[in-house]
């Protein structure tokens, strides 16, 4: 039976190799951003992006901690050096939930009790070299898929589901085409089961900003 799920567990942080914190940064966001919690994401311009799935050299910054605010323009609000070199203060929160218009007022928005704030940025948890993280195995083709020890040091590449969640994907198994994580261990409550999730790491060549 085949295995390709629509939707798969966010990615997320287990441990450090030296039983440190992650690092975890915040950055502007950039506009139009829709993507979930717990997905890889990538620096553009100065601004955080979803991952776009092709860039393999340096092109993964992360792992997103929160949903990303759909903003109308890039780090609306968000602290820091605008393009001039003028340093701006933190804007007036904003958010990615409004609904219909205000009277009078063309460049207002209503915003519903209880919706999420945004001051512009993006939380991420940063693939370094000692960060590992948890995933959930699955194949693009279908097949079915049931980690074992032997994938422990093997590389894959990553996909998004139907629901734009990511997942480990094992038919990417080609090191500098379309890999970008590297199998540490089994996860240790999943174990050997279809679909498992597996603890990995990011390569070292496909991270984004760490050295």
């Amino acid at each position: 039976m085949a295995s390709l799920l629509a939707n798969h567990i966010p990615m997320e942080v287990v441990k450090t190799t030296d039983d440190g914190t992650e690092l975890t940064q915040t950055l502007p966001e950039a506009a139009g951003q829709i993507f979930l919690q717990g997905v890889p994401v990538q620096l553009n311009a100065g601004n955080v992006q979803v991952w776009d799935g092709v860039t393999i050299a340096a092109g993964i910054l992360g792992v997103s901690l929160e949903n990303a605010h759909n903003l109308a323009t890039a780090g609306a609000g968000f602290p820091g050096p605008d393009g001039s070199g003028t340093f701006t203060p933190v804007g007036f929160p904003g958010t990615g939930v409004t609904f219909g218009t205000v009277p009078n007022q063309p460049a207002a928005v209503n915003i519903p009790e209880g919706a999420p704030f945004s001051l512009g940025g993006v939380t991420y948890a940063e693939a370094t070299v000692n960060t590992i993280f948890r995933a959930q195995a699955d194949n693009s083709t279908g097949a079915v898929t049931t980690p074992v020890k032997a994938n422990i040091g093997t590389q894959y590449g990553i996909s998004f589901d139907a629901n734009n969640h990511a997942y480990i994907d094992f038919a990417k198994v080609t090191p500098g085409v379309n890999t970008v994580v590297i199998v540490y261990d089994l996860d240790p409550i999943d174990g050997s089961i279809a679909n498992a999730r597996l603890l990995f790491k990011f390569i070292k060549a496909a991270m984004q900003l760490s050295v």
